[in-house]
């Protein structure tokens, strides 16, 4: 009896399975983005089902300094009202980016459509047939050629010394707020990409032998029968996407929890090039014990020919190649700064052309903290006086003080001491007037309640106020400006 028992518990389930359908939970979409994600930043994706995705190809032939590519953009409609159009951003075109962007065969919904650029020929305006409702999804397919021109060293988008530098070198849904799609362009000292967070794959065919890094993560390398290699990557949420190549470049890597760091440097660089690894380990570590853990698997420090300059992009920071050599006394400063925009841009979005102040400034001041914890609270104060203080005082004597909360527009050779010195002086002395304690504080929350969106000077002066229980608008209006601006 036992036996007959036993002999049908094993054949009814099999019975019932063939009888019954078969309950399979349908594959998750998001699923194929994990691995560019830690595990514990994971969970982020199961809300964002709307975000927009790009799938794209390029193809980089270095000696002529061009990338032709073939792009799908899958847009949602998260807004309330119908839209009538779309717009693409083609900063290549931008004059102080010294390249050169052409769009051709723009579909939508595989249906050829007619479009119409603006702002210099940094904006692709595509028409709609039917006006796009609050929930619906389109997809904008279209084909596309993007150089550098041989003056671009010294560039954000730009060649020298083997080393090729490829920002943003695809069309770029517009960022979008009350007014509708911004078209606006920044001014050449600030930051030009004002973007939302999106999902990428992407593949880059390029010469072997040439060492690829992009944003996102590295999952895939394939020799093709040309003599080329296909690096597929992938990513998000992230605002952006950017990629550096050459046939020269050395890595070094570490880790620091689930993230794998990688430095990009030139083989005469090599002393630098790990330093600027080490640097970026240790305010990586930092900065995730301060303010909130790092979310991406991959972060790459790369060199590029930016002169002394540095560029942040979600997961990847350009280094200028002056910063490892005669700029090298430098090198440390401006690897700490860049990765504070991990938190303070690729995390928490602010408008680069309204209110540069605002991620410049958090940036610059979370330098206090890797400082005052790597070297001691002497080495931070020293900062604060000859950084920050010195170059507001010198602004001062010179007439160029003005309110911090301003477009980037209304700056010019000021831009540095007021956006980025007295910003950051405005953070110091929020966390002398609330304390250490309740200051960390601030920022965790502002961290948790604005990831992956989109904050302004107001959102973080009521959030700091909420935090601290302290009327915060003196103190803000003093070194800011009206927060209502």
């Amino acid at each position: 009896m036992r036996r007959f028992i036993l002999i049908w518990g094993l054949v009814l389930p099999l019975i019932l399975g063939g009888l019954l359908p078969a309950c399979h939970s349908a594959p998750d979409p998001l699923d194929a983005y994990r691995p560019a994600l830690v595990s514990s930043a994971q969970d982020a994706l199961a809300v964002m089902a709307g975000l927009p995705r790009y799938d794209f190809l390029l193809t980089v032939i270095p000696e002529r300094r061009l990338v032709r590519g073939q792009e799908t953009v899958r847009y949602t409609n998260v807004t309330r009202a119908p839209l009538a159009d779309i717009v693409l951003r083609l900063y290549p075109n931008l004059p102080h980016y010294n390249g050169r962007m052409t769009v051709a065969a723009v579909r939508v919904n595989d249906k050829l459509a007619t479009v119409s650029t603006e702002a210099g020929d940094t904006a692709l305006r595509v028409p709609l047939s039917t006006p796009l409702q609050p929930g619906q999804s389109i997809e904008i397919g279209l084909e596309f050629t993007a150089e550098v021109h041989p003056a671009g060293e010294d560039a954000v988008f730009g060649a020298g010394q083997g080393i090729l530098s490829l920002p943003d070198c695809y069309a770029l849904l517009a960022a979008r707020d009350e007014s509708g799609w911004r078209t606006d362009t920044a001014p050449p000292h600030a930051d030009a990409v004002f973007s939302d967070v999106a999902l990428y794959t992407v593949d880059v065919i390029v010469p072997t032998g040439f060492v690829v890094a992009g944003c996102g993560v590295a999952i895939e390398q394939t020799e093709n029968e040309d003599g080329t290699r296909t690096w597929r990557l992938l990513g998000g949420p992230q605002r952006e996407f950017a990629l550096v190549l050459s046939g020269d470049f050395v890595t070094d890597s570490t880790t620091v929890g689930e993230t794998t760091i990688t430095s990009y440097y030139l083989p005469r660089h090599s002393d630098a090039g790990r330093a600027a690894l080490r640097y970026g380990a240790t305010a990586l570590r930092v900065y995730s014990d301060l303010f909130g853990p790092y979310p991406y698997r991959d972060f790459r420090i790369v060199a590029a020919p930016l002169g002394y300059r540095g560029m942040e992009y979600p997961g990847l920071t350009l280094l200028g190649l002056d910063l490892y050599d005669e700029w090298v006394e430098e090198l440390e400063f401006r690897v700490v700064h860049e990765v504070g925009h991990q938190w303070w841009y690729a995390q928490v979005g602010s408008d680069p052309l309204r209110a540069p102040w605002l991620d410049e400034g958090l940036a610059e001041y979370s330098t206090y903290e890797y400082y005052r914890l790597v070297y001691g609270q002497a080495r931070a104060d020293e900062l604060v006086q000859t950084r920050w203080r010195a170059a507001y005082v010198y602004a001062r004597e010179q007439g160029w003080d003005t309110m911090v909360g301003q477009p980037a527009s209304a700056f010019g050779r000021n831009y540095e001491a007021i956006v980025y010195a007295k910003a950051a002086l405005f953070f110091h002395a929020l966390r002398q007037q609330v304390g250490e304690d309740v200051y960390r504080d601030i920022l965790r929350r502002y961290l948790r309640e604005y990831r992956y969106r989109t904050a302004t000077g107001a959102d973080f002066l009521a959030l700091a106020e909420k935090v601290s229980g302290q009327d915060l608008h003196p103190l803000y209006i003093q070194w800011i400006g009206n927060p209502d601006l």
